[in-house]
């Protein structure tokens, strides 16, 4: 009866736990870089450097993954690319087989301005300022996509709180008549224009969809012309920060803009055809997930359920645009003959190239390890013991186990 239970347990962890790439979390290690993506003048025209620490899966063979890129929150005149909210989904994504990216954007309004009464117009400029640093971002992670190893066509841009607001007014507030209408108006050519002045140029910034977490856009008629546009939000229903609907952000106790919340921007979505997943949390504060709102407890089960959310939005997003998702590397793909066998198994791999071929006893001990270029690879178990194996295939596409019976 042991022996039984042992099998069932080595099944359990061994048999396609890997098939599910950008759903599941097929890898352990995640690799971190960080990189300066331009530089740009702050509020008070200084130059600053601009940042963002990259996050890739170890030992990832494939090479055309798709890209999120996440900002922070802080109301645009505080937070850091070391955010907790935004590295714990930075990992989380990358053990999946995404590459992740958490930018710096420049942060702060000028107070002296704030305190004569324009408080309105510098809060604005500096969402504009973040708007072109994720821009920015874009263009360079574009210009280096050979490098990252990123699919250019599956790009995902926002963050939570301002991050979600950065997102949304970098997909959607891209014209320069829909900046003539901004309220508060702000003199966007002083301050670059549409595109910035920062990062590569020449490289498209538009992006596949917008994670929205819990933040909000400055008017929902700018997603009219941007229908290919998904949006992925989630949002507490006593927000008391950023708008749940339709209302005015504060600043330093003083009304600074109306802003339309993730309810609002889900309805228009949904008006104009576009997609959009919307993820209600009733009676929550806040960006709940994150460290030190409510109970350690709380945060942990509004961050698992933001995560699975986005989780689900994703994958769903990659498997009907037939991109990654239909070119993962399935058990179907993968055959093992004989089995049982005795002397001799070939491994045929219909899916993939790069093949790292893993045959793993029913401890989980590693006992041979083939690296083959070939969709045929011969295996010789002469040396082996009879009994159940399990045999590990992956390449750019993915990761599949196989169960193998050596007699």
């Amino acid at each position: 009866m042991k022996k039984v239970f042992t099998i069932i347990a080595a099944l359990a962890v061994f048999t396609n736990v890997q098939a599910q790439r950008y759903k599941d979390k097929v890898f352990t290690s995640v690799s971190v870089d960080s990189v300066v993506y331009g530089n740009a003048n702050t509020f008070s025209n200084a130059p600053q450097d601009l940042k963002m620490n990259i996050y890739q899966p170890v030992n990832d063979t494939a090479t055309n993954r798709p890209l999120l890129v996440l900002a922070h929150g802080g109301s645009f005149i505080g937070g850091s690319r070391y955010s907790p909210d935004i590295v714990y989904l930075c990992n989380e994504f990358a053990k999946r087989g995404y590459v992740c990216v958490s930018i710096q954007y420049r942060l702060g309004v000028d107070y002296i301005e704030v305190t004569q009464g324009f408080i309105g117009p510098e809060f604005a400029k500096a969402v504009w300022r973040g708007t072109q640093d994720g821009r920015a971002a874009i263009r360079y992670l574009r210009a280096n996509a050979s490098t990252y190893k990123i699919s250019t066509g599956q790009v995902y841009l926002g963050g939570v709180s301002a991050g979600g607001v950065l997102g949304l007014h970098e997909a959607f507030l891209d014209l320069p008549s829909e900046v003539a209408s901004a309220d508060p108006k702000i003199d966007t050519i002083s301050i670059g224009g549409i595109e910035g002045s920062s990062g590569t140029p020449g490289q498209s910034w538009r992006v596949k969809g917008v994670i929205n977490l819990c933040g909000a856009l400055g008017n929902v008629s700018w997603m009219s012309n941007n229908k290919n546009v998904s949006i992925f939000s989630v949002h507490g229903t006593n927000d008391a920060t950023v708008p749940y609907k339709t209302d005015y952000f504060y600043a330093f106790g003083n009304q600074v803009a109306k802003l339309s919340g993730s309810f609002v921007v889900d309805s228009m979505a949904k008006a104009l055809g576009m997609k959009s997943v919307f993820y209600t949390f009733k009676d929550a504060p806040h960006v709940p997930f994150a460290p030190g709102v409510g109970s350690a407890q709380s945060s942990t089960a509004y961050m698992d359920t933001t995560e699975g959310l986005l989780r689900d939005f994703l994958f769903e997003n990659l498997k009907t645009q037939g991109v990654g998702v239909n070119n993962i590397l399935a058990k179907a793909d993968v055959k093992l003959y004989p089995n049982p066998a005795k002397e001799m198994v070939t491994i045929e791999v219909n899916n993939g190239t790069k093949n790292v071929i893993t045959l793993i006893d029913l401890s989980g001990k590693t006992i041979e390890t083939i690296q083959s270029n070939k969709a045929f690879t011969n295996i010789n178990l002469t040396h082996l013991q009879a009994g159940i194996y399990f045999v590990n295939i992956s390449n750019e596409n993915g990761s599949v186990t196989q169960k193998l019976i050596i007699e």
